[in-house]
């Protein structure tokens, strides 16, 4: 099932106050990108997580909101957002402020080239 472009529209409507936002499409959903920076999703049931990690998941994981699940089950580091969150785009701006903190921290650093 293919995200409608409806909801994109809602979500990056609802993401106006969090920096600069684009969206790409991927692998039968949307990545969403703040600043540059992937730290968010739509899933092609059409649901909306942000990145998690061990800083941020307690919050997700006390309003009971579910994890992302991924290729075959296996998970992936994003927990689905709460109704309540998305609907303003306030509350909504300082949890995907932590989502790109954790997608920051969470990127590989570059190697330097070593000069001989």
């Amino acid at each position: 099932m293919a995200v409608s472009s409806e909801y994109v529209e809602y979500i990056l409507d609802q993401l106006s106050e969090s920096g600069d936002v684009r969206s790409k499409a991927m692998f039968g959903g949307v990545g969403i990108y703040v600043d540059e920076v992937f730290c968010a999703l739509i899933s092609s049931s059409s649901r909306f997580y942000l990145r998690t990690d061990d800083s941020n998941r307690g919050d997700f994981e006390a309003l009971g909101m579910e994890k992302f699940p991924g290729k075959r089950g296996a998970g992936m580091p994003y927990h689905s957002v709460p109704a309540e969150i998305l609907e303003d785009p306030r509350d909504l701006a300082k949890w995907v402020a932590k989502a790109r903190a954790t997608a920051t921290s969470a990127a590989p650093k570059k190697k330097r080239k070593r000069v001989k």
